[in-house]
């Protein structure tokens, strides 16, 4: 079967499982007139889907496929048969469901790493007594007032947009559509439209804080998932495989990866101080330096959700004992927590921890060993198709979907 071919049957096949499950593509798919064909028809019966997905692996292996592409496509059906098997009531276990659709194996973190950020936002924060209440308190000092919240966002975003631009390299005719919603389960979220145009939705509820804003806004806009997404589009025509994006997937999980380490890229060291004079036109005052101290030491504790979904997943653990651990390594509140541990329980989107936990840093660590630099790095990152056994260091073992399709040496959402 041609590339063109086999795009057309797995979208076939993404399209039919879509209809089941929404929320399995990432933004639209390739072909709109399929897309209409499959939505005018019966819902697929699960098995079929399997026995599909099954096939077209064994196309794929047979297609005489330049390894790379081979390895894409079929990391793409692994997940679309975990997602089949599930809807035909075949679930595997948690970790087996982490590797078939991410294509790596989730680790457990050493406490001892997360007392030492516990340690660094202590010599950090304000006042003194117990990090958790300093951190709360943080936190709530640090709320963007709600009358600012918009303006706040449009200069910070047009800010990310000038930097990318110039840096990173834009399309001429790309726009983000920012706006503020009420109430959701997610801080944030992105949702793409096509050509080169996304809407971004940001959470009033969520209660945003201005130091982690500008972070925030790279994860979703610049250099971040609208970026990934324009990018895609365009690189297309030379990579067929970045036609088709999957939520759940290792290239979801490198997207995620990627958004965040995007303000470390982009504007890169020193973000806080950018943020700071960015919100100061609005109105909003932040010490832009400790902002970034703080989320760099916040960013240690990344892992923790990870963790707690282990806890629960694969330990048993109740509901109140993975509470009281988000709780007391994220420096929560428990209603902050309870609402963490309603996205882990999630069934669909249990197993996505793993894209912030182990996305972030594989795509950090291979970023730093770039030799033209991080943003050279990331600019192959978005326009080559990549999984993540293409970015491990030699010391990660157990990085692949196990597909046994051989990977070259280097050919979205935010949490509650």
């Amino acid at each position: 079967m041609s590339p063109d071919g086999l795009l057309r049957a797995i979208t076939r096949l993404a399209l039919r499982v879509e209809r089941i499950r929404p929320g399995v593509l990432d933004g639209p798919g390739p072909d709109p007139e399929l897309a209409r064909e499959i939505a005018g028809q019966a819902r697929a019966v699960p098995s079929e889907l399997v026995a599909r997905a099954s096939e077209l692996r064994r196309e794929v292996a047979a297609a005489g496929l330049p390894p790379s592409s081979a390895a894409q496509w079929d990391a793409l059906l692994v997940a679309l048969h975990c997602h089949a098997r599930t809807l035909n009531g075949d679930r595997p276990g948690y970790l087996d469901e982490v590797r078939a659709l991410f294509g790596v194996r989730p680790r457990r973190t050493d406490p001892d790493r997360y007392r030492e950020a516990h340690r660094g936002l202590a010599e950090l924060l304000p006042g003194r007594g117990p990090v958790g209440p300093r951190m709360q308190a943080y936190r709530e000092a640090d709320l963007v007032p709600p009358g600012l919240l918009g303006a706040a966002v449009t200069a910070l975003t047009a800010q990310l947009r000038r930097s990318t631009g110039d840096r990173l390299g834009l399309p001429p005719d790309e726009r983000a559509q920012v706006e503020l919603v009420g109430e959701r389960p997610w801080t944030a979220f992105t949702r793409y439209r096509g050509g080169l145009r996304s809407r971004v939705s940001i959470s009033t509820g969520a209660r945003v804080r201005a130091g982690s804003l500008l972070p925030l806004l790279a994860h979703e806009t610049y250099p971040g998932h609208h970026t990934q997404y324009c990018r895609a589009e365009l690189a297309a025509a030379r990579h067929p495989e970045l036609a088709l994006r999957l939520v759940h997937s290792p290239q979801g999980l490198i997207a995620e990866g990627a958004a965040e380490v995007a303000a470390s890229v982009l504007p890169g060291p020193g973000w806080g101080s950018v943020s700071q004079r960015v919100l100061a036109g609005v109105g909003v005052r932040i010490d832009g330096p400790l902002a970034e101290r703080i989320e760099t030491e916040l960013e240690l504790l990344g892992r923790v959700r990870q963790d707690a979904a282990l806890l629960r997943h694969v330990d048993g653990a109740g509901p109140d004992e993975v509470v009281d651990h988000l709780a007391r390594w994220l420096l929560l509140p428990e209603a902050r927590a309870r609402r963490v541990l309603a996205f882990l329980d999630h069934p669909q989107w249990r197993s996505y921890p793993v894209t912030y936990a182990e996305g972030a840093p594989l795509v950090r660590s291979w970023l730093a060993r770039v030799p033209d630099g991080p943003v050279a790095g990331l600019r192959r990152l978005l326009d080559t198709p990549v999984l993540p056994a293409d970015l491990a260091a030699p010391d990660r073992p157990g990085i692949g979907n196990g597909s046994g399709v051989a990977a070259p040496a280097m050919t979205r959402t935010a949490y509650p």
